[in-house]
């Protein structure tokens, strides 16, 4: 199935070659005929088009040869264009590429936003999930089909090789707060992974990715090539399988806290803003439990130093990421007080 993207290549196609064959044909009656160029163009014109109007003067036996090349040419290329540009129209492709048009300048405007690299199993999933958090997001997606029906569905996505610079470029990779990269090679999210960090080593240097591996020696090429983090599903899941089968109890209770559709409880990273007026204050006189009902589970100091289960006497400083459990509203008003 053709894209628009190549269905309006075809209608291009086509008026790049009614233009060629209508320069043959001038060039032609003026060398055959003697005409000049206005009488050749007019020439052209009638006899490509079938129109049949008086013939500027009587043909010589190579002109008469040459009208009815012209006329076979004229009338295939004409039947080609047609053809491609009837598509085009019945298809509603003008409608999908003023919509294309629009997105691409919406995408223009993103800042802040992810890059995700890939639409597959995973990648579906992570976009679920973004869209039920009101996260801006730009998909790039090399087949057409699924790109296609990304864009009917309203999510921005761009078809082309997530691995060329011009594709992240248009994404807006400079602008983005992180890329996930889940296409289905190892080899390709590696090329991505590298391509993004020298891309912004001075644009963006603070930019996060993530990356797909399915084993060991991926994840430590990929890391290597500047990924922030490179996740195995495989690992992962297996690990899951081991907590359902040995924890299940503590199992349902990750698994509960980790999902956000419509639940009350959830994990949230919360950082501790410079003026916070929470900043060197202990989590005993911060009163976090009795003001927001949150408990605090642990704390990454600035340093990148873990903090699990802090006592009463650990003091929040500015630059501290707390990793928070209550429900969405109570996260939301604590967020306010830290910032």
């Amino acid at each position: 199935m053709f894209g628009p993207t190549t269905r309006f290549a075809n209608v291009v196609k086509g008026l790049l070659l009614l233009a060629g064959v209508i320069a043959m044909g001038t060039v032609g009656f003026m060398l055959l005929e003697d005409y000049g160029w206005l009488d050749a163009v007019y020439m052209t014109i009638i006899t490509v088009s079938t129109v049949g109007f008086r013939e500027v003067g009587t043909l010589h036996r190579d002109g008469q040869i040459f009208t009815l090349l012209l006329i076979i040419s004229g009338l295939t290329v004409m039947t080609y264009t047609l053809s491609a540009l009837g598509q085009v129209i019945v298809e509603g492709s003008f409608q999908r590429f003023v919509g294309r048009q629009r997105m691409l300048r919406d995408i223009d405007t993103l800042k802040d936003h992810y890059v995700i690299c890939g639409h597959g199993r995973m990648g579906q999933i992570l976009c679920a999930e973004l869209m039920q958090e009101k996260v801006p997001f730009v998909v790039i997606e090399g087949n057409a089909d699924e790109a296609e029906a990304l864009a009917t569905k309203g999510v921005r996505v761009l078809e082309g090789d997530a691995t060329v610079d011009d594709i992240l470029e248009k994404a807006g990779i400079k602008r983005a707060k992180g890329l996930v990269a889940v296409v289905s090679s190892d080899v390709d999210n590696l090329y991505i992974t590298l391509s993004a960090r020298e891309m912004c080593r001075q644009d963006n240097p603070e930019l996060y990715i993530l990356s797909r591996a399915t084993d060991h020696q991926a994840k430590t090429k990929i890391t290597r090539a500047g990924a922030d983090r490179v996740i195995s599903p495989y690992h992962i899941g297996g690990m899951r399988l081991v907590q359902a089968l040995l924890r299940p109890t503590v199992y349902d209770f990750v698994d509960i806290a980790t999902q956000s559709r419509g639940l009350d409880l959830m994990f949230e990273e919360l950082s501790v803003g410079t003026g916070s007026s929470l900043d060197h204050v202990s989590l005993r006189d911060s009163k976090i439990r009795q003001a927001f009902n949150i408990v605090i589970i642990a704390a990454k100091k600035a340093d990148g130093e873990m903090v699990f289960n802090p006592g009463p006497e650990y003091f929040v400083e500015a630059g501290d990421v707390l990793i928070a459990l209550g429900n969405r509203e109570q996260l939301s008003g604590l967020a306010t007080v830290l910032a």
